[in-house]
């Protein structure tokens, strides 16, 4: 029997957890200008965002593209056409949305762009629950890691993203991913070419697995790692069944998470202002 390595489930490549399709699968590629300042620049992120993953949190906002898997199949070959038409539109980078169940089919669009001189940066922007090996064989292909880092209590990973071992793994991924890529950033631009930045969304009635999540990171990396405190949970999917996310977060639990980021000693990241919630609760990021 063969196995998938992608992420650490290591699961039969006939029965993948993720039920990722045989051939690539996108929901939807466009321009877009809702990720941090540093990727989305002033022209956008040329994002295509891949259906399916290895995740199952139960409050995921996009929940129809990761779990109930819409979109559409398409070859490498339409992957790569991809990448170049948002370059041609005018894209920063190239950023690759919950990429992990197609890593190894991913890998040899960018390979063969590399090799013809495409000059954008690649982003591998995915859920911090990838194997190791699965990041170690992407080295020298991508220029910015974008991980999610969501979880230091392990019950609460279990609990709501059915991800057993998620904070020792992704403490190790962190740790690589810094191993392969400097922070390079055009201060003046206000663009990152290469480097890692690392979220992380607060969810409510948990402060405490946040502040974790932030001392883990000090410990793994130090301070000069760019992080990204997000506030924009709102309960969508199957979070009203958990008394603790069938709310918003509130401001005082926001600061809570914002202070102890300030007394560790980062100052290098983004913050969200928390507005009112709804539907399309997507606030924007300032330094």
């Amino acid at each position: 029997m063969q196995w998938c390595n992608n992420c650490i489930r290591s699961c039969p490549k006939d029965k993948p957890f993720c039920s990722r399709s045989d051939s690539l699968r996108i929901n939807v590629h466009q321009l877009h200008f809702g990720e941090e300042p540093l990727i989305s620049g002033t022209k956008g992120s040329g994002t295509i965002f891949f259906s399916h993953c290895n995740l199952r949190c139960v409050f995921c906002q996009n929940y129809s593209i990761s779990q109930e898997g819409k979109g559409k199949d398409i070859t490498p070959e339409e992957l790569y056409r991809i990448c170049k038409e948002l370059g041609s539109l005018g894209a920063h980078n190239i950023n690759f949305v919950t990429p992990t169940p197609y890593t190894h089919k991913i890998i040899p669009v960018m390979q063969k762009l590399k090799k013809e001189g495409f000059k954008l940066p690649f982003v591998w922007n995915c859920g911090g629950y990838e194997s190791v090996e699965s990041i170690k064989s992407l080295k020298g292909l991508v220029d910015i890691y974008l991980p999610d880092f969501k979880y230091s209590d392990d019950e609460l990973a279990v609990k709501y993203s059915s991800a057993p071992g998620y904070f020792e793994n992704a403490k190790k991924l962190i740790k690589e991913m810094r191993s392969q890529v400097n922070d390079v950033v055009d201060e003046e631009q206000g663009l990152m070419y290469k480097g890692l930045i690392i979220r992380h969304l607060v969810l409510p009635g948990a402060v405490n697995n946040s502040i974790g999540v932030l001392k883990a990171i000090k410990e793994v990396l130090g301070l000069d790692v760019y992080v990204s405190l997000m506030s924009q949970y709102y309960p969508m999917h199957r979070a009203c069944e958990y008394k603790d996310l069938s709310r918003p977060l509130t401001g005082s639990e926001y600061d809570e998470v914002c202070r102890s980021f300030e007394e560790l000693g980062f100052n290098k990241g983004f913050l969200q202002e928390l507005s009112s919630s709804s539907d399309e609760y997507i606030p924007d990021f300032f330094a």
